[in-house]
């Protein structure tokens, strides 16, 4: 019994009354902890609409705005501790009773908890606004849909939990990449048929909850890594022709950037929460530069804009330590004006681009690369190779997105270039089995159904 009750908290901590309850920003209405419960909040259309909004607030956790940052991109070759001294992450020795890597499982499985809890209250509901009940069900879909993509990124074969009903997922064992992607597709066509077409159904139109091109924008990414070509194109295509709601920040700034609150080229950002700083910028992006770039200054070409604004040289006692992250700028005490951005419009072109030329498309390539290039103050491209391209568009999303929602990490392994990149670096311990993490011990210990992933 204790062991099941362990699998039941670990995996399924259901906080969704926090969410209800923990920020006025995100809600309509203030609802006392003691007048909520299961059987009630989705009787009214205030309490159903915060119960989604409780499923945003369930990722503002370490994972969503940290670890996903720093610890995908210290496995891969991106960053590296600013003291010198390789770690479990960066060196990729990365064990199974990692507390770190259990809380990521964790978070991810508590907020797919709770987006399952609206999918099932909603649809039961007999009392809730019907056009509101399917955007809110697409709401949850689609923040379901999100956390797979990055549990089975991460960790592989996953269990595919579709319910609230402990008795039914304690014990699942895990499904297929190949099923769980089939779920994101789902979840994500879906999802884009009832989520809103702009920002105005969301309170003073903050970017922070998903809108129909949210969906469309992890549509094209999941078909990028599935290799299909003309689907990622056409998603990718769906979000850039939105041109009265996105566009690409060009003359880049402190105050002009991608990562600014409610700005023109994000799609999605996380919300903070009572608090006068970003998570990012008091815990990741610092000018003390906790993670330097494992490439330093060579991964830019001179003149690169993304250099001069989105990193910051390090020095100790007058000694250039390297070039780290700073994405970010707003840290402790000061106002915020900056939010975690899960989504913009910058991948959508380098998405295109990559489907472009695997579709012969060079012409079409080039023009999407040169809107990335330029931004930076870069020149166009003038190459027409297939593969010249393919790898100098790997390298301009190694640029745009260096310490940023793991996107390196992710490139790295769906390109088939983890083994190549990584077993060369003399201060990793690389195995082709550290492709995928640990399962984490306390989950394998509560359900003897999980399979720990080889190599662990």
């Amino acid at each position: 019994m204790k062991n099941i009750f362990t699998k039941y908290t670990y995996i399924f901590s259901f906080f969704l009354l926090a969410g209800l309850t923990g920020c006025d920003d995100m809600l309509d209405v203030d609802i006392p902890v003691n007048e909520i419960s299961s059987k009630t909040v989705y009787i009214s259309d205030p309490t159903a609409e915060a119960a989604v909004n409780g499923i945003y607030q369930s990722m503002v956790t370490a994972f969503y705005y940290n670890n996903v940052h720093s610890i995908l991109g210290q496995t891969s070759d991106e960053l590296i501790p600013q003291n010198g001294i390789a770690n479990v992450y960066s060196s990729n020795e990365i064990q199974n009773i990692d507390s770190t890597i259990g809380s990521m499982w964790t978070e991810l499985y508590k907020t797919i908890y709770n987006a399952n809890n609206v999918i099932e209250g909603v649809s039961k509901s007999t009392t809730l606004n019907p056009v509101k009940s399917k955007q809110w069900i697409a709401e949850a879909k689609f923040l379901r849909a999100y956390c797979y993509f990055y549990l089975t990124n991460i960790w592989g074969d996953v269990p595919l939990v579709l319910t609230t009903n402990i008795d039914v997922s304690a014990l699942l064992p895990q499904s297929s990449q190949e099923a769980v992607y089939a779920q994101i597709i789902l979840d994500l066509t879906d999802a884009s048929k009832d989520l809103p077409t702009d920002y105005s159904k969301y309170k003073q139109q903050q970017r922070i909850r998903a809108t129909k091109w949210a969906a469309e924008a992890m549509l094209s990414r999941v078909n990028l890594y599935l290799g299909k070509w003309t689907d990622a194109a056409t998603h990718a295509t769906a979000v850039l022709n939105e041109t009265g709601t996105y566009k690409i920040i060009t003359g880049l700034s402190e105050s002009n950037s991608p990562f600014i609150s409610d700005n023109e080229e994000s799609i999605l950002q996380i919300p903070y929460y009572n608090v006068n700083y970003t998570y990012e910028g008091a815990f990741v992006f610092t000018t003390g530069g906790r993670s330097l770039l494992r490439k330093g200054n060579a991964l830019f070409e001179k003149g690169d804009d993304r250099k001069t604004n989105w990193t910051v040289d390090i020095f100790r006692g007058g000694v250039f330590l390297g070039v780290a992250p700073y994405k970010y700028k707003v840290n402790f005490g000061s106002s915020l004006s900056e939010r975690s951005t899960v989504l913009r419009l910058a991948e959508l072109y380098l998405i295109r681009a990559e489907a472009r030329v695997k579709s012969n498309d060079i012409t079409g390539a080039q023009e999407d690369i040169n809107v990335i290039r330029n931004r930076a103050l870069l020149g166009n491209t003038t190459l027409t190779d297939p593969n010249q391209l393919l790898d100098l568009i790997a390298l301009e999303r190694q640029r745009e997105f260096f310490a940023e929602n793991g996107h390196r990490w992710m490139d790295l392994k769906r390109n088939g270039k983890l083994d190549e990149t990584l077993s060369i670096l003399p201060d990793k311990i690389w195995k082709t089995t550290d492709r995928l993490y640990p399962i984490p011990e306390e989950a394998i210990r509560s359900n003897p159904f999980l399979k720990q992933n080889s190599g662990y």
